[in-house]
Formats: structure tokens, sequence, C-alpha cells
């Protein structure tokens, strides 16, 4: 081949090169004009030392008609024209002209979006891959680079999603499901057949063919990064290409408040839920559609948008009440990243009134729970993800949960709370028979500083037994806050004697008190965890009390 694509080249005997726009592993796109409507465009053209490759050139020709049946979309970049140039011999495809960047670029400069412009770009991205995936199109390569920030004349911000060239054709993809992508936006199902073996004999589940949830997995991760402003591959933590599979089907996929650390409080509350649910190794269980994701999401970021006009700013929570004379002047909130946020927001959050409740795996609701999740607004899960909940360990008083059985959750005063029925690894409740406990997670950030407490009155042959090893080894240490007739009635925990009494304000403890509460109160930086020893079953009767305590209790932090 003698001719190259250079400056002034007309391709296609349409279309004259005026400049590189970008460059990839298979094409180089350059600005162009079309000859005689002199449309500007963008031209791809196949790479000169890949121009023999036949699945590359397969791919170009792919991109073209899979363009033609998803059909004009806003947010899906249009594909103009293609063919094959006969001087250059390359195949080339003319898209519309794009002003703007890459979403990975604008993350590179500027670092997290801002929640409220988070939620329009996954609102549209929804709506492209929902159209897609309508006409049996699977993108398989979602990622930053690949979704376009593309501005208006008058600087309104458009994302378009762009290069489907290695999409496939939902009839297409049993032959070629896997291996291709980049890998740290790959989904399980296309890690391979050795993978899928591998996590069938570790009792897991991989879908053997890509899916409109193979997508839903990427946009995940797409989220995660937008919103906190950090690289490809972030979440799993992987140093190598190699450790990545390893990290995604064999090891507990990482909650990602926890792995944002410092910059947690750029998620919003009921993130982690929802990410667990895009990142589900069982693609059967994730979102049904993009779609579906996104309005699930995109509430909870437009809540918090609206909150911070600065929603990339850190969230500095308001200090509980400080009764005079009682907390030393100028003890600051603890040093240390808040708790995960563990309720998911998305279906759970704001719930409407007809919302029925999920009739769990292996049966239906007892009727009476029933109607208390369709009176309460609540979603009651069998089964629940123990990772929720052991993102709360290691507690002071209450033993280590191992497992869950059943969840409920809802809004309390605007804060996230779940119902569980869960098992702890504790082997003298074991051998009692007492393994099982119902506790209340509420995460809110207006909950700041540490501090546990429980009741002095035991419950229970194996929590008698236990405290009585407590006392016998000498711990948990014993606390005080100068308050003796509280201190006759709860055993309590904090880091220090000025923490314990902001944790625990004059009106928090003259409310348990009054209430002759009776059980087990943990405290942290963006939530608490509450046991009561009169709830023992997971029944309607039952969870109301334990809800009417975390508001009763949760009302003192939100007042």
């Amino acid at each position: 081949m003698s001719a190259q694509a250079e400056r002034g080249v007309v391709v296609g005997s349409r279309y004259r090169l005026e400049s590189i726009l970008g460059e990839g592993g298979m094409a180089v796109v350059w600005r162009a004009v079309h000859t005689e409507t002199h449309r500007a465009v963008a031209l791809k053209l196949v790479r000169r030392e890949l121009v023999r490759d036949e699945q590359v050139r397969e791919m170009f020709v792919r991109e073209a008609r899979i363009a033609a049946r998803i059909g004009v979309n806003p947010h899906i970049v249009d594909v103009l024209d293609a063919g094959v140039d006969a001087a250059l011999e390359v195949p080339f495809i003319a898209m519309e002209l794009l002003e703007g960047e890459p979403l990975d670029a604008r993350i590179k400069r500027e670092g997290p979006v801002p929640q409220a412009v988070a939620a329009d770009l996954i609102e549209q991205l929804g709506e492209a891959l929902d159209q897609a995936h309508g006409a049996g199109v699977f993108h398989r390569d979602l990622k930053p680079q690949n979704l376009f920030l593309a501005r208006d004349k008058k600087q309104r911000t458009t994302l378009k999603v762009v290069d489907f060239g290695i999409a496939k054709l939902a009839e297409s993809v049993a032959a070629s499901s896997t291996h291709v992508g980049t890998p740290a936006y790959s989904a399980p199902e296309q890690l391979g057949p050795s993978w899928r073996a591998i996590a069938e004999g570790r009792g897991k589940v991989i879908a053997a063919h890509v899916s409109a949830a193979t997508d839903v997995w990427a946009m995940g991760l797409v989220v995660y990064e937008m919103l906190i402003g950090v690289s490809s591959g972030s979440l799993w933590g992987a140093t190598t290409l190699a450790e990545l599979p390893v990290k995604i089907v064999l090891e507990p996929t990482p909650l990602a408040s926890v792995r944002a650390a410092q910059r947690a409080h750029l998620l919003p509350a009921g993130f982690d839920a929802w990410a667990m649910r895009c990142l589900d190794l069982d693609a059967q269980k994730r979102f049904a559609s993009a779609g579906e994701a996104a309005a699930a999401i995109v509430p909870l970021l437009r809540r918090v948008g609206a909150a911070q006009p600065a929603a990339a700013a850190a969230y500095a929570p308001p200090a509980p009440t400080q009764p005079a004379g009682l907390a030393p002047q100028g003890i600051a909130p603890p040093a240390q990243t808040p708790w995960p946020a563990q309720t998911p927001g998305p279906g759970y959050a704001q719930a409407p009134a007809h919302m029925q409740p999920h009739t769990p795996v292996g049966g239906r609701l007892d009727p009476q729970l029933a109607l208390w999740a369709q009176h309460r607004h609540a979603e009651v899960r069998a089964q629940g993800d123990p990772r929720l909940y052991l993102a709360c360990n290691p507690f002071q008083f209450l033993p280590p949960v191992v497992n869950t059985f059943r969840d409920a959750r809802l809004m309390v005063q605007g804060a996230q709370l779940m119902l569980a029925e869960v098992g702890v690894g504790d082997a003298l409740r074991q051998a009692m028979g007492e393994d099982r406990i119902v506790i209340a997670v509420l995460s809110s950030p207006r909950v700041v500083y540490r501090a546990a407490l429980r009741s002095k009155q035991s419950t229970g042959i194996a929590d008698g037994v236990s405290r009585a090893f407590d006392g016998f080894k000498g711990t948990p240490a014993k606390a005080s806050l100068g308050d003796p007739q509280f201190e006759s009635r709860f055993e309590l925990s904090f880091p220090s004697p000025q923490e314990g009494v902001m944790a625990l304000p004059f009106s928090l403890r003259q409310l348990l008190m009054s209430s002759g509460f009776h059980g087990t109160l943990e405290l942290r930086n963006g939530g608490f965890v509450m046991n009561l020893h009169s709830v023992v079953r997971f029944e309607a009767m039952a969870l109301d009390q334990l809800l009417d305590a975390v508001a009763r209790v949760y009302g003192i932090f939100a007042s």
C-alpha cells in the first residue's frame, strides 16, 4: 500500500482528513469534512498494521450494522456512513463529531463528578443502554473511555455512548461471550469457561453468556469511579491483570464505601447495596436492566445533591446536642472513616405506599408479616447478604454476625434502616440454640461519636454465661460517665470519657432510663446497631417494638 492517511487525503471519495482527534488500539480517529455537504465528522480508520486482520475488519463492519439496528438515540453516538477506501485499502466509519471529552479525561482533570451532575449522566446512560439492549445489542466494553461528555453551543453536557465495535447481537453471543472488553470492567461471564468451572466448584453461579446484566456490571463500576474520582479497577484493589479474576470470583466483593476510604463521604447513603446488586456474581441477581439500575440510584444522588450544592465537598455531620456542664469544649468527631452505609437505597428508600412486599425465596411471607411490610413501606428479603452486616463487626457487646436469614429494609426519619434476623458466631450460643438474634442497623451521618452500652439484665443461658466469662476475663473494659444512676443500669464502653459524653448525651440517657430499655446499643461514626432482649423473633409485633425503639433513639440525634 503506497497511500497514507494524512491531512488533505480524501477517504471514500467524500471525506477530507483534517487532523487526528485520537488513537486507540485498533483505529485512528480523524476530524474530517464531507466534500459535498461540508459537514464535519469524526472518521474512524483501521490502523494500517491491522488492516489484514479479519477479526478487526469484522468489528468495523459490525459496528456500522449495530448502529443501524439500535436506531437513533440522543445518548448514543450517530454512525453516519461506512465503507472501504480503495486507495488506502482500509475500512472507515463516519460518525457525528462531538465537542467535549471522554468521562475518564474529565475525572483525571477535575476528580469526582458532583452528585447532581452524575445523576443526569447515569439517567442518560440507562436510557441509551436500554435502547441498545431492547434491540438485542450488548455493549460488552462499557468504561469511562467509551462515555463521551459532549457539549453543545450553550455548553450543556450530554452523555454519548461510543464504540459498539465489540458489541454482540443477542443471537450471536453463545460462541463469543468471553475474552472481550476491558479487564477492569469485565463481568464474570466474560472471564471464560475456566473461571466458570472454578466458581461452580465453590458453589457460585456464573452465567454462560453475556446479557444486559453484563453492561449493568460495568455500569456499577463506572458510577463508583465517577462519584469518587478514581482510576479504572480501583474497587478490586488488584495490582496486576492476573489478580482481577481472583478478586472477582474467589474473594468477597468489597464494600464500595470501605474501598473508597477517605472518599466514602462522596457516595450517597445506600450506595453499597446498589453496587452489590450491580456486581452480583450471578447475572440473574443483578438489576434487570440498566434503566432499573439508574432509577434506583438517581433519586439518592439528587436528594443529596439538592442538599449539597458542592457535592464533591466533604460532608461535615452536625455535632450532637451537648448538655451544658457535661462535655468538655472542643471535642471533635473521631478522626476515622465513617462506617459504611449498609442499607440499600434503590427500591427501599422512600418506598411508595403501593409497593408490594418481597416474597422470600423458598416460600411466601407470613400473612401478618406481609401486611406489616406493606403498612411500613418495607421490603422483606430472605437470605440477605451477610456482607452488609459483617461490615458492622466487630461489636463491643454483641457477638459477631456470620449469617443473615431475613431482613426488612425501610426509612426512619430520613435515615436508612435494616431490621435483620442474623446468625452469630458464638460457640456457646450455638450449643445452647441461642445463636439467632434480631438486630436493627441504622445508617445516618447525624450519628457521629462512638460508644456502646448494654443493660445489666441478662437474657438466656448463653447470655448469662457469656457475661460471666466477660467478668472473669475483665473484658470489655468498664467505662464511666460519672452518672451513677445510669451506670447502675448499663455497662458502658467508649474510646474516652469525653467521647462517651458526646455519644451519650443526657437526653439519650434520660430516654433509655425512662423507657426501661433492655438490650444493646452500639453507636458508630455513621450509624448504630441495636438489639432488644425482648425481640427474639422476626415477627410483625416484635419488629414494631424494635422499630419504635430505634425511632425514639434516633430522634435524639435527628432533632
